[in-house]
Parts: C-alpha cells; sequence; structure tokens
C-alpha cells in the first residue's frame, strides 16, 4: 500500500551535529524546524501518529583535525534513531522523519541494512562529498551523507561493521544541479543521477525514471529523502547550504506525489530547513503545506 493516504508515524530527529558552525560561538538552526513544521499543524492535518523524538547530544563547534565534526554525537544519535526506524517499519505507519541535518540518513541507512536491502531517491543536492574526492571532506557529516550512505568514507559509513548501508545502483539522486564537481564520480559507481533540469522539463518523467530503478524485485522497498536546498534558493532561502538552478515547488510536488504513490515506498525524511533563515517562519509554513499536499488529499 502506498504511503500517501495512509496514517503515518511522525518522528523528530532534531539534529544540527552534521553542520559547520554558521559563525564563531553559534549552532545551525536545523534542529528547530521539527519544531516549526509541528507548529504549522502537520501532525494534526495528516492525522499521523506521534512518535516522539531522538534527542541528539550537544552540538560541539570545535573541530578535531582527522576526525568528522561531533563523530561520536553523530553515531550515537544514528544508532538510537536506526532503532526507532527499524520499530517503525516493523507496523502499520510509515515513518515520517522530520530533521534536522542530513546526517540523519546514518541513522536511516543504517536501519533499512538492518532490515534488508533497500533503495533510495534523493531529492537533494548530491552530498557526495568525502575524503576522497575533498581535500576538505571529513569535516561536516551533512554534506557527505549520501556518500556514508554508499560506504565511503570513515567510521559513519560502517556503524556496527554494516559497510555499505545502501548499494550505489539501488540509489537514486533527483535534483542534481548540473555542474555538481562529485557527479561523474557517483555515476561511475553506479549510482543513477537525474539532473534538476531534466525535471524541470518533465518532473513526472524524472519520477518514473526514478521509480525504474528502485521499484526493482529485488529490493525490499525504497525510502524517499527530501532535503529542502533541492529547491531554487530564490523559492527557499532558508537553508543550511544555498545552491542556484534548482527545482520549483511545484516540480518538487509532482516528483513527491508519484514516488509516494508507489507501494514500494517505505518511509520519507525532511532535512536541512532552518528556521534561523526564516523570520516568521514562512517558508516553513509553505514547506508543511507540501507535505500535507503530497501525503493527504488535502488541496
Amino acid at each position: 500500500m502506498a504511503m500517501r493516504g495512509r496514517r503515518l508515524a511522525v518522528l523528530d530527529a532534531p539534529t544540527s551535529l552534521g553542520l559547520r558552525p554558521p559563525e564563531d560561538g553559534a549552532v545551525p538552526g536545523c534542529y528547530k524546524a521539527p519544531g516549526v513544521l509541528r507548529d504549522a499543524g502537520l501532525l494534526t492535518r495528516l492525522s499521523a501518529q506521534d512518535a516522539g523524538v531522538v534527542t541528539p547530544a550537544r552540538y560541539r563547534p570545535d573541530w578535531v583535525p582527522g576526525r568528522v565534526r561531533n563523530e561520536q554525537a553523530i553515531a550515537d544519535h544514528s544508532r538510537e534513531l536506526a532503532s526507532r526506524i527499524q520499530d517503525l517499519l516493523g507496523h502499520s505507519h510509515p515513518p515520517l522523519i522530520l530533521g534536522g541535518d542530513c546526517s540523519i540518513l546514518v541513522g536511516v541507512g543504517l536501519a533499512l541494512q538492518r532490515t534488508g536491502r533497500f533503495g533510495l531517491v534523493s531529492l537533494d543536492g548530491l552530498d557526495y562529498r568525502h575524503p576522497g574526492n575533498m581535500a576538505d571532506a571529513g569535516v561536516a557529516a551533512g554534506g557527505e551523507s549520501l556518500a556514508f550512505m554508499t560506504g565511503l568514507g570513515g567510521s559513519l559509513a560502517e556503524l556496527d561493521g554494516r559497510r555499505p548501508y545502501l548499494r550505489s545502483e539501488d540509489v537514486v539522486a533527483v535534483g542534481v544541479r548540473p555542474d555538481d564537481e562529485c557527479s561523474a564520480e557517483a555515476a561511475s559507481h553506479g549510482m543513477h543521477l537525474i539532473g534538476a533540469p531534466a525535471v524541470a522539463g518533465d518532473p513526472a518523467a524524472a519520477a518514473s525514471d526514478a521509480l525504474g530503478t528502485v521499484e526493482r524485485p529485488e529490493l525490499d522497498g525504497f525510502w524517499i529523502h527530501l532535503d529542502a536546498d533541492v529547491l531554487d534558493p530564490k523559492l527557499m532561502p532558508a537553508v543550511d547550504s544555498t545552491e542556484p538552478g534548482g527545482l520549483r515547488w511545484e516540480e518538487l510536488g509532482t516528483v513527491l506525489r508519484r514516488l509516494l504513490a508507489s507501494p514500494r515506498a517505505v518511509g520519507l525524511d525532511v532535512t536541512i530547513y532552518d528556521p534561523d533563515l526564516d523570520p516568521g517562519f514562512g517558508y516553513g509554513r509553505r514547506l508543511a503545506d507540501l507535505l500535507v499536499t503530497v501525503l493527504s488529499d488535502e488541496r
């Protein structure tokens, strides 16, 4: 049964552990995103079950060379998040995870790997930085999350000895900018890339293209990762890292509706919306409206 129209279980993962400090002594504001989305009436409008929160450890702005920022705290949070997601996957209410930054993908990947063989549709910038391709990689997990998911990087790519969490050939990255410097490497590893221009040209066809990879019979299902920075920054500036050339709200909505209508979709996470960059929280309410529209019959 498709996720769309079903009663969901909403679990908060309010972490900024995977991001660099926006300025000296400051903490990135993405940890506030679940609260804004809840205040927009998300759970009530979706008639969702409240699955609670996985609370992260304290953010530490200091970075130790040779280690990912907040590495141990991310590992601990990821293990707890994975256990909670794994439990939800065993019940009738599909999980909707409200992040937080993209480091929550480590917990998602660990949960999926523990459960079977799953695909991933990532609506995001590529987030494929790792020490093998970027001199400054290995610092902030958020920009390296898709690399961790597919077995690249250090300890966060192999929690509990489980490397990779997902196979590259089971992953589709949707909304990749044409000038992304990691796209050639990701494609050479078997990842299927669908660029932002292709989505803009025909969003429904792009969604069908993605489903061709993740609905394969050898997979047990697929997860959807939604990063708010897949949208064009002129339309969604309240994100940790803005990149020009992103999707329009309508294009993203078309892709999500098609993905969520698949009976193989098992869960969805939402990341990188930063309320500190959104005075009045209007962009947060717009994001909540999008989620309600694609997950229910509300118009």
